[in-house]
């Protein structure tokens, strides 16, 4: 048991770092990453919308001023020349006017003046229709404006190209500072996750530094490791492990024990007695007689022993070594008290048995016989004289109930919970007289629970004992994973 506790080791194949580093990437950085990118086109996006804003404005003042001086020939105005070149300065751009012909009049970078102007953007100026429109891969706005009074035939257009350099300079050092600062970020990611890590497979490292220990036997001590929640709650769990493990080695131990006690006992009166015999070799035939009795008798007592053992450890077995068939339940517990009925005439003990209902259940006869002939004997063997033992028999939905009612000695309230132990007896002096095993009660409880049944016991000393068991009409066959937590749920095996 020791080794494969030892087996059970904790191993860090994947890193814990990495993981937690990889959850702050995807929950912080990841996420701080597009914010800031989403930020910095929102700027962009803005900044740009408010700079064609407020050229389209100017634009409107210029073109009715051109009109107002009557253009084209308001052109060469020496004023409107100052205010195309104001604007072309403040935007760092260009402003062209065209006349109606398409040809540019007004060119403040002068070199188009005189020559067509191939655009269907002018062309639609021509016709009353403003636009505007941003490239963002030349970062040139263009704003196309009509040369016109209100409600009027245009006379020209005005076509602005608007530089956002300006623009594109704030949005590249706040590219640059965003990019430091999530750099930053992942350095203290990466620093958090390191330390986090460090701390939390500390406390791995000494749970598995006590399963190794645990390996090399029990210790006293138990894990302590409280730091978080999680880490405290696998602390519980494996200390509860060990707890039932101990347990476990305990009761192996006890029961060998036990077993070699019982074993011993019936040997070492058989070789006092042949001891007797060979001391006196000129006893009389009636003492030999009483002594080979007496031998017999043990050897007896041994042969049931041993007989219980093994029907102990069949019971010990999985649920697929049972032989499940339909039975009638009356019929098997008249059989039962039928051979029990010699026992109970020497004791001077009744038996009375009822059937409130009778039952067909489908069980294994073998097992289930052998469960309830323990209990009835036990109601038997611990009564009094002119006392007596009542079975009744009675159907439920999906289970039939079998109480076993006897008036006998009873049991006290603090040794009815270790009743079913292997070689647990209430009054040792009145067992070793009666002749019992220890091992009766044991085997009933293992031979209800592979039937998947349960037994209940209610006791009061001096006026007698009730055993109360239900068995399910029909066996439903359990997959071999859950027989197998059955029979370890039976031995106390964690």
């Amino acid at each position: 048991m020791r080794e494969s506790i030892g087996k059970f080791r904790i191993k860090f194949s994947r890193s814990l770092r990495l993981d937690l580093f990889l959850i702050i990437c995807l929950v912080g950085i990841i996420p701080g990453a597009i914010l800031s990118e989403a930020f910095l086109s929102n700027y962009e996006k803005k900044a740009v919308e408010t700079r064609i804003r407020t050229a389209k404005e100017q634009c409107l003042i210029i073109s009715d001023h051109l009109y107002q001086l009557g253009y084209p020939d308001a052109a060469e105005n020496g004023t409107a020349s100052s205010e195309l070149a104001l604007i072309s300065d403040l935007y760092d751009g260009r402003v062209m006017l065209i006349g109606p012909d398409l040809k540019a009049v007004k060119d403040t970078y002068s070199r188009c003046e005189g020559r067509y102007i191939v655009s269907a953007k002018a062309a639609r100026g021509l016709l009353g229709e403003s636009s505007s429109e941003y490239d963002s891969d030349s970062r040139m706005i263009e704003i196309v404006t009509p040369i016109s009074a209100r409600d009027a035939e245009p006379v020209g257009v005005m076509l602005t190209y608007i530089g956002t350099s300006d623009i594109a300079s704030v949005l590249e050092n706040s590219r640059k500072l965003c990019t430091l600062l999530l750099l930053a970020l992942s350095a203290i990611a990466l620093g958090i996750a390191i330390v986090v890590a460090a701390k939390i497979i500390g406390q791995f490292r000494r749970l598995s530094a006590s399963v190794e220990n645990i390996r090399y036997g029990f210790d006293e001590e138990k894990i302590s490791i409280f730091d978080y929640r999680e880490t405290a709650q696998i602390n519980d769990a494996f200390n509860q492990v060990i707890t039932r493990m101990k347990n476990l080695d305990d009761s192996r131990s006890e029961f060998v024990a036990n077993v070699s006690h019982e074993l011993k006992t019936p040997i070492t009166s058989i070789k006092l007695l042949a001891e007797s015999i060979t001391a006196e070799p000129d006893a009389p035939k009636e003492l030999y007689g009483e002594f080979m009795s007496d031998i017999i008798a043990e050897v007896d007592r041994e042969d049931k022993i041993i007989n219980d053992l093994l029907s102990l450890v069949k019971m010990d077995r999985t649920a697929t070594d049972l032989k499940i068939e339909k039975c009638d339940i009356d019929t098997m517990l008249e059989g039962i008290i039928k051979r029990l009925m010699p026992i109970a005439d020497r004791d001077k003990v009744e038996l009375i048995f009822e059937t409130i209902r009778p039952v067909i259940a489908e069980v294994d006869e073998t097992k289930l016989s052998s469960a309830f002939t323990n209990i009835i004997e036990n109601g038997i063997k611990y009564n009094h004289e002119g006392g007596t033992v009542k079975i009744t028999l009675d159907s439920e939905p999906m289970q039939f109930v079998v109480t076993v009612e006897d008036t006998g000695i009873g049991i006290p309230k603090e040794d009815i919970p270790n009743i079913f132990e292997r070689f647990y007896r209430v009054d040792k002096s009145h067992s070793r007289e009666i002749g019992g095993t220890g091992l009766g009660l044991a085997i009933a409880r293992s031979s209800i629970l592979m039937h998947k049944g349960t037994v209940k016991v209610d006791s009061t000393p001096g006026e007698g004992s009730r055993f109360e068991i239900k068995i399910p009409l029909s066996y439903i066959v359990a997959p071999a994973s859950e027989a197998v937590q059955e029979n370890e749920a039976k031995e106390g095996r964690p």
